[in-house]
């Protein structure tokens, strides 16, 4: 819902910020309004089920929901998760041979290693900050906290970070991420979301694009070459591809087809005629 409510014309940033059109560094924000919509009215356009509006009073009954819809406008909304990068490659349709011979082989290593790659999306602009670890750990998801919260802190807003509630994301779980939130204060604030959810989770879908690009039937046989492809799409991959891959509403929209120009008939030529010329009988020589 938060995904959706960012996109909502109450919640979004000012039209002559650089937010709603780049992703130019924002101006201090002033001091809070309400949004233009009732807080009840706006959760209940905001459903992704219209008969789901006997959970409207449950929602608003707790103040968490309208609280974040009130920070939206003033917030940077990023989506984090993680991913597992193989040596042991992931599979994937491909063309072969029809018949047992004509299968294609995938080689795979004797013993397989791994490393996790930390991503976090900045789900306006397609920012995208990525770093590797060799496990999930608190320690490399604070360290990209610190740097959304820095990257926010420097344009006047506060970092809203939507993460699943692994046991490395939430304070109860991490000793860490407790004095990360108490050094950050209001300027972090964190929503947990279900694990293994892609549609609250938008940032898995970006993984579905890395494992077709890097993952997929990969021929690495070690895993430093497989982590710096995976490095290379991440840091290369512009923002309005990454928006595109969340499928966020503040993608670019892509520019239409052009219409086909109609073929110009030719005139129709007429054909030769084929004329056949009778032998000639060769002139008898002079004696």
């Amino acid at each position: 819902m938060l995904l959706a409510a960012a996109a909502h014309p109450a919640l979004a940033p000012a039209a002559d910020s650089p937010a709603a059109a780049a992703s130019g560094p924002l101006p201090p924000p002033g001091p809070p309004a309400a949004p233009r919509a009732a807080g009840a009215d706006l959760v209940r356009a905001l459903l992704p089920d219209p008969t789901l509006t006997d959970l409207l009073d449950v929602v608003l009954a707790d103040d968490d929901l309208p609280r974040l819809l009130r920070l939206l406008p003033g917030a940077d909304l990023y989506l984090q998760d993680e991913v597992d990068l193989a040596l042991l490659p992931t599979l994937t349709r491909v063309w072969c041979r029809k018949g047992r011979r004509g299968q294609r082989h995938v080689e795979t290593p004797g013993t397989n290693a791994k490393q996790y790659g930390f991503g976090l999306v900045d789900w306006r602009d397609g920012w995208l900050d990525w770093a590797l670890a060799p496990s999930r750990s608190a320690a490399p998801f604070c360290d990209q906290l610190r740097r959304a919260v820095a990257r926010s802190r420097g344009r006047g807003r506060v970092a809203l970070v939507l993460c699943d509630n692994l046991s490395i994301h939430t304070p109860a779980g991490s000793t860490r991420l407790r004095t990360l939130l108490a050094d950050a204060g209001d300027d972090l604030v964190l929503v947990h979301t279900p694990r293994y959810d892609p549609d609250s989770a938008r940032i898995e879908w970006l993984w579905r694009a890395l494992r077709r690009a890097v993952t997929h039937c990969h021929a690495r046989r070690t895993l430093p070459p497989l982590l710096e492809d995976a490095t290379t799409w991440a840091t290369t991959l512009p923002p309005a591809a990454v928006l595109a891959h969340i499928g966020s509403p503040f993608a670019p929209a892509s520019p239409p087809p052009r219409a086909r120009r109609p073929r110009r008939r030719e005139r129709s030529r007429p054909r030769p005629r084929l004329v056949h010329h009778q032998a000639v009988p060769p002139l008898p020589h002079a004696a």
